[in-house]
This record gives structure tokens, C-alpha cells and sequence, in this order.
């Protein structure tokens, strides 16, 4: 298996159409679908379906495209590693962010540090909250923000930084906007679009099926920027972080009875063999107000 049969894998993957992938590598249509099937053959089984205009990737496809992903991203932050130590003299910090989080509580704090560090480059990653402690013991990631976890993990050092409540978000114009507070009875009886990667998410059902509320989803998603553009329509709500908005047409309110708390968090991994620019970014956010 090659580096360049993976990239065209993925490309066929992001345009389901073999023409335009072999025009972004450059190479012609049969030599990239050759070097497809090759892969096929290697790991025994089909991975593109090709029906005509309907291409779309086999169960296998799908299972090995996020590895694959994985290998392209590793190539390109080692080549961006050697041309900073060898050229710019600047360290790279890659930081995970869990899907869930907003930037409204980071921007400041990122800008900040990087104007105090200049020599110092920041690769922000979208990560699942759940493979995040493998991430930082593989050497993927230098640090993450994430959800604090209930069980902790023994070799990651895991710093909180602040509290995030669960509020109900609505568009501006909804019916809703000139409450202060919303009731769980209020919140049932409207259609509600389900964020399916939140970790608020089991307590909040478990707290809803305890008040015996019946809350059917219209549309669940692990897409958060999908999720806020369907509140905005006005035609359902969701649950939301309260600093987890992204688009100022959103109003969030808290609901009674519905206490639910997350505590955001940054791990590193534990030890004393950090480098300069992972101690700085430490003790940065140890001391930052996050008020």
C-alpha cells in the first residue's frame, strides 16, 4: 500500500466521482482507478461502489476512511515539524478541541498566548471527546480540551478550567425570546433537534425520562454547525453549552428544574520530558483567567 493509492482513495471518498479525483492528482482516469482497485485487492474486499453516477463507498470504504485520514494528516504534520525546526526555528503545538466545544471561551486566550510566543505555531484538531486521552498517549495530540472526565486516567494531567451550563437555545424571534427562564414542560412541547456527540446528552435524558417528558427528536446530528444553523430557522430547539454558540441569532435561556453542568478541562500528559512550548501553553492556561 501506497501514500499516493490512500489519496486517491480519499479523494474518490470527498467527490464521489473518479473524474475529478484524477484531475486533482493529475493522473488519468484508468491509472487512478487501477491503483484503486489494487487497493482493493490488497485489503480483499470492494471499498467504492461504482453504479454509473451513483458512486459511494462500500461498509469497508467507510470503515477505513477515517484511518486513512488519519495516515494523510500524520504525513503532513511531520513534513510542517521538519519545515519549522528546519527553516522558521518555530515550534508546532497540535491541540485537540472536542466537537461540542464553542471558540467564544478560547479566542482571546489562543491570541494571547500566541502574541506572547511568537515562535510558537498552534494546529487546532476536532477531536471526539471519547479517543482523547489515546490522542495525547500516541503522541497525536500535545494537549486537548475536552469534557473533565469521571474516571481519570493515571498518565494524563488534566488542569479544569472552567463550567459550562446546560441551557435551551432558540432562535432570536421565537416565542421563547422574552421568557428568562423556560419550563421542562415548555421545552417538551417544542420540536427538538438532537446533538448527538454532546456530553450533556445522557444526563439530560436520564433527567427527562425521570419527569416522564417524552421528547421525540426531529433531527439528530453530530454535526454541531448543522444543529445551530436548523435553531436559527426558528422551526425547533436544542439543548446547548452556554458558551457553545456559534451564531449571534441564537438566544439561550436556562430551563427550571434542569441543573446540568459540564467542567471544561485541558489534559497533557504526564511526565517531565515536555518541551519549552508545551510547559509555556501549560502554565498559560493553569493561570488564565477564565472567568
Amino acid at each position: 500500500m501506497e501514500l499516493k493509492q490512500i489519496k486517491y482513495f480519499l479523494s474518490v471518498a470527498e467527490t464521489l466521482n473518479f473524474t475529478q479525483a484524477s484531475e486533482q492528482h493529475g493522473v488519468s482516469q484508468p491509472a487512478l482507478t487501477r491503483s484503486i482497485q489494487n487497493l482493493e485487492n490488497e485489503f480483499g474486499g470492494l471499498l467504492i461502489i461504482r453504479d454509473g453516477k451513483n458512486t459511494r463507498l462500500t461498509e469497508l470504504g467507510e470503515k477505513i476512511r477515517s484511518e486513512f485520514t488519519n495516515i494523510i494528516e500524520s504525513e503532513e504534520r511531520a513534513k510542517l515539524l521538519a519545515q519549522d525546526h528546519l527553516y522558521a526555528g518555530h515550534s508546532v503545538l497540535n491541540i485537540g478541541i472536542a466537537n461540542s466545544l464553542g471558540p467564544a471561551k478560547f479566542v482571546l486566550f489562543f491570541t494571547e498566548f500566541l502574541l506572547q510566543h511568537p515562535n510558537i505555531r498552534i494546529v487546532l484538531h476536532q477531536i471526539d471527546q471519547r479517543t482523547s486521552d489515546e490522542a495525547i498517549l500516541s503522541g497525536y495530540l500535545d494537549a486537548c480540551i475536552c469534557t473533565k472526565r469521571s474516571k481519570p486516567n493515571y498518565k494524563i494531567d488534566v488542569t479544569p478550567l472552567f463550567e459550562e451550563r446546560l441551557l435551551l437555545a432558540f432562535a432570536d424571534d421565537s416565542h421563547l425570546a422574552d421568557k428568562t427562564q423556560i419550563t421542562l414542560e415548555e421545552l417538551s412541547k417544542e420540536n427538538y433537534f438532537d446533538r448527538l456527540n454532546c456530553e450533556f446528552r445522557p444526563n439530560f435524558i436520564a433527567m427527562m425520562d425521570e419527569m416522564q417528558l417524552d421528547i421525540q427528536p426531529l433531527l439528530q446530528s453530530d454535526r454541531e454547525d448543522w444543529i445551530q444553523q436548523l435553531v436559527v430557522t426558528g422551526k425547533g430547539v436544542c439543548t446547548l453549552g452556554e458558551y457553545s454558540a456559534v451564531i449571534p441569532s441564537i438566544k439561550m435561556r436556562p430551563v427550571k428544574g434542569m441543573d446540568v453542568k459540564r467542567t471544561v478541562a485541558i489534559s497533557f500528559i504526564l511526565g517531565s520530558a515536555a518541551s519549552p512550548a508545551i510547559i509555556a501553553f501549560k502554565e498559560m492556561a493553569k493561570n488564565y483567567s477564565w472567568a
